[in-house]
């Protein structure tokens, strides 16, 4: 399914839509990022359009049904000159299952300092994947670039072409942020995710080889996820996301990301945080 039908909303109510409810992954559960992303176009489309989202803060509550619609309702919590911000609540039967809050800001052009992209990036034209990779994601394409685990290095971009809406290309990075993230904290104890297809719903039983260490298997998935955006993205066009843990203790793992566009400039830094039960070898 392409991204621009996946962010097809369509509307119930006075701030209130319904969403489709899979990405076309193939898995029972719905993938976080694509409720994000549908969650975030809704605010957006009760925001002034000269302001831009900023960031986002999403909380997921339940799993989502991969069957169901999602109903999507925004309150008005604030409508500044320079700042609005929106309250997001998304449910299934007439359950809370995520909610996010997200913050828009009128361009403010002032004094500037950039985080740099790591540097000797390949290319995404030089980078070949081997006919047997896996396809994450038939909305996206995406190309590895080697480095060390637990860290995570990827170009990415939606396949087909989106909208000249700046909105959809905010919505469509939100989406693509949440690929893979949490692979970055299951490699830091050993699991051996990447390269493999994702696990279906939270996380089935996986044996890990001997040479990763002591996880055996475990249940996962996201808590929460977090987003700032410095640019307005071009997702049709090739993004690097840099993804590294940064701490995995009490059944909770939490990772870091950069995302820049091919020219190195900065677009975007996520957070995100998720539960990580694992089963001990004996």
């Amino acid at each position: 399914m392409h991204l621009a039908e996946i962010l097809d909303l369509e509307p119930t109510g006075v701030d209130e839509w319904r969403a489709q409810p899979t990405s076309g992954q193939g898995r029972p559960d719905i993938f976080g990022g694509q409720v994000a992303g549908q969650a975030l176009l809704a605010a957006a489309q009760t925001v002034d359009p000269t302001h831009g989202a900023n960031s986002v803060h999403c909380s997921f509550l339940r799993r989502g049904q991969s069957t169901l619609p999602l109903d999507i309702r925004v309150e008005r919590t604030r409508a500044g000159r320079t700042y609005s911000n929106r309250r997001v609540e998304v449910r299934q039967l007439d359950k809370v299952i995520f909610t996010m809050l997200a913050s828009f800001h009128l361009d403010e052009p002032g004094a500037e300092f950039d985080h740099a992209m790591p540097a000797g990036i390949p290319d995404p034209d030089d980078i070949v994947e081997p006919p047997d990779a896996f396809r994450w994601d038939p909305a996206i394409e995406m190309r590895s670039v080697d480095t060390s685990p637990p860290a995570v290095r990827w170009w990415g971009r939606i396949t087909g072409d989106l909208p000249d809406d700046a909105n959809v290309h905010r919505c469509a990075l939100l989406y693509a942020s949440d690929l893979r993230a949490g692979g970055a904290a299951m490699m830091a104890i050993g699991f051996p995710v990447w390269g493999e297809p994702p696990p279906e719903g939270l996380g089935p039983e996986r044996p890990a080889p001997e040479s990763q260490g002591p996880p055996s298997g475990g249940t996962f998935g996201s808590l929460d996820h977090a987003l700032w955006f410095h640019r307005a993205p071009r997702a049709d066009e090739w993004f690097f996301c840099d993804v590294r843990p940064l701490t995995v203790r009490d059944s909770r793992g939490l990772v870091l990301g950069t995302i820049f566009d091919r020219a190195g400039q900065h677009l975007a830094t996520f957070a995100q945080e998720m539960f990580l039960k694992v089963e001990e070898v004996d």
